[in-house]
């Protein structure tokens, strides 16, 4: 009986490994080399500028959208990347630009923040480019008009023109507050409380900034706190309100609204009561929009059509057309094969 000695397994591993490899691309070649380099380049063409998934983080969407940052958790959306013209991957900037969105429309858009534990951010298009919005009694006033939600989402959404916060969600914004250490424009920094409030921020920024303050429990989240002064809660309510334009500092309007500037849009979650949205970070330029989401593909149980296109009969042709030409092409490759080794 021959006997494979140890210097000879890694040799004899790796040709297993090239061997399962080549039966799975073809064989090692030049010509079959470019041909991967081509299929490649397209796959990130489509990803990149024509459709991608996404994963919903948090819920800020519910109950249209479930969110959960766990492995398989939360909601998978499709993505139309193609709709607002092609962007150069990794960057705001757009090749073309096509469409626009509509109101009530789901997108998927660069966060404004530089750095940040998200930087892909879903929500829904409520404010558009020279319209000014003003949220009252849960409702959506446009240009001074109530603008009501379509039929389907009339029982999904009502606005709150404040944020309230449990305690321990107070703390865990004031975490990410400290996280960046920046002023606050809605805040008069002239003010006793505002200057104790940014004390406690510069206090806690060593200690939070390299958190993953979302993934924190809510137990750890009140460990960490422990030492916060309460005072610095009172001020959350204040940070997270509906704001009109930018104004000096210390000055609010009467009338809470918005004027969402050119090239720009106000954005909100459906679950109002608690998304860091529009209220929050203000509007969203377009050379930030990664694209619009058109479905849920995943889980399985809740998969949905934002559009209707799965219910067409040439939406339903190439969603389940075109896998079935090609499975018929692999077998008949397969069959064809298998006739010929018989001869």
């Amino acid at each position: 009986m021959k006997m494979t000695t140890p210097e000879a397994l890694p040799g004899k591993t790796l040709r297993f490994f090239r061997r399962l490899l080549e039966q799975i691309t073809g064989p090692w070649t030049w010509k079959n080399l470019g041909g991967w380099i081509i299929i490649i380049l397209l796959l990130l063409f489509v990803k990149g500028c024509i459709i991608d998934q996404y994963t919903i983080p948090t819920g800020s969407m519910d109950p249209t959208l479930h969110g959960d940052p766990r492995l398989f958790h939360g909601d998978r959306v499709l993505v139309n990347k193609w709709r607002f013209g092609p962007r150069i991957p990794f960057t705001t900037h757009r090749l073309a630009r096509w469409d626009t969105p509509d109101r009530w429309d789901i997108v998927v858009f660069r966060s404004l923040e530089k750095e940040t534990q998200q930087p892909v951010l879903i929500k829904r298009v409520i404010g558009l480019p020279g319209e000014r919005v003003r949220i009252r009694d849960g409702s959506i006033f446009i240009n001074g008009e109530k603008c009501p939600p379509p039929e389907q989402l009339k029982d999904t959404l009502h606005y709150y023109t404040e944020l309230k916060f449990t305690d321990v969600e107070k703390k865990r914004q004031f975490l990410k507050l400290a996280q960046k250490n920046q002023p606050l424009a809605i805040l008069n920094p002239e003010e006793p409380p505002v200057k104790h409030f940014y004390q406690e921020m510069k206090r806690f920024h060593e200690k939070a900034e390299k958190l993953d303050v979302d993934a924190l429990s809510d137990e750890k989240v009140l460990d960490f706190c422990r030492e916060l002064d309460p005072r610095t809660l009172q001020l959350i309510d204040q940070v997270y309100v509906f704001y009109q334009p930018p104004m000096p500092y210390g000055c609010r309007d009467e009338d809470e609204y918005t004027l969402v500037p050119e090239g720009h849009y106000f954005l909100l979650g459906d679950n109002s009561a608690a998304s860091l949205d529009g209220r929050m970070y203000g509007w969203v330029p377009h050379n930030h929009l990664y694209g619009s989401a058109f479905a849920v593909w995943w889980p399985w149980a809740r998969r949905q059509d934002f559009t209707g296109f799965s219910h067409t009969w040439w939406g339903m042709a190439l969603l389940y057309g075109i896998p079935a030409l090609l499975l018929l092409w692999e077998l008949s490759g397969y069959v064809r094969k298998r006739k010929k080794e018989n001869k």
